[in-house]
């Protein structure tokens, strides 16, 4: 995407996100700005400038209330999509879109046109024994991959560099078979709320924001690195973000703070075709 339709798509989710944490705010929901929108914060103190979205977490029980505050108020800009209420969403996590503006994505096998968005994110609890968390781990990896399965020709990103090999390999599985294609998208979806939910956020050790693109790699080893947050800078807001920064992105990332090579940067492959 070139520079100044990239920076289009950005500033407009700017503004999405602007309406999101005043509801935030207004409500005392806590949310963190999370993936790569908190690593752009710390390191540019805003968008990453190959970036084209923005990555919200909750705590569970904060999501959930948001959800709801966010189905009730009527905006006429902005509009909630989730799956319990889209039929044609196949993403577990709620995206606050922008009609106005629309891009396409090529990543997949079809290209896909999507709304201009932000992604909000549950995090959720783990067990807090070492066997049932192997095993919970193991039946959500299952059920995640079923559901890429059902939606594998439009959501699976053939394009994304270094997956690992049991990826690649249900990747060329997905390619050359129809496997999985039966069933509707919305079974796994349910499945994978009903697994999550399971344990609470409020008792567990850590949070995990499975459906996000790091899995489980996402949990930290303790959930204090959250905290209650603090503010960082983007694009001249003051947004929350977990307390323990080094620790998250060192975590995520390895060396955060070093520009990646032109061929290693993680670019999404979106391009904006319309602007009302």
């Amino acid at each position: 995407m070139e520079n100044s339709k990239l920076r289009e798509l950005q500033l407009c989710e700017l503004e999405i996100l602007k309406y999101f944490i005043k509801i935030c705010d207004e409500n005392n929901i806590t949310y963190y700005i999370s993936g790569g929108t908190y690593l752009g914060a710390v390191r540019h103190k805003g968008f990453i400038p190959w970036d084209d979205d923005v990555d919200i977490a909750l705590p569970r029980t904060d999501y959930e209330k948001v959800i709801e505050i966010l189905k009730k108020n009527k905006n006429d800009k902005y509009k909630l999509s989730t799956y319990t209420d889209t039929k044609e969403t196949v993403h577990y996590q709620a995206k606050l879109i922008d009609t106005s503006i629309k891009v396409i994505n090529t990543s997949g096998k079809n290209n896909q046109v999507w709304s201009a968005w932000i992604d909000i994110f549950p995090l959720d609890g783990m067990p807090n024994n070492f066997f049932i968390k192997f095993i919970h781990e193991f039946h959500l990896l299952y059920l995640r991959a079923m559901l890429k399965f059902t939606c594998f020709d439009d959501q699976v990103n053939l394009k994304e560099k270094n997956r690992p090999l049991i990826e690649k390999i249900l990747i060329w599985v997905g390619l050359h078979t129809k496997f999985g294609r039966k069933k509707e998208s919305v079974y796994y979806l349910e499945k994978i709320d009903k697994t999550l939910k399971k344990y609470s956020e409020k008792t567990s050790k850590v949070y995990v924001n499975f459906m996000g693109a790091y899995k489980f790699k996402s949990i930290l080893n303790k959930k204090e690195i959250y905290g209650e947050g603090a503010l960082y800078q983007f694009e001249g807001l003051n947004l929350n973000g977990p307390k323990e920064y080094d620790k998250y992105l060192t975590h995520i990332y390895g060396d955060y703070m070093t520009i990646p090579k032109e061929e290693d940067k993680n670019k999404h492959n979106t391009e904006v075709i319309e602007n009302e």
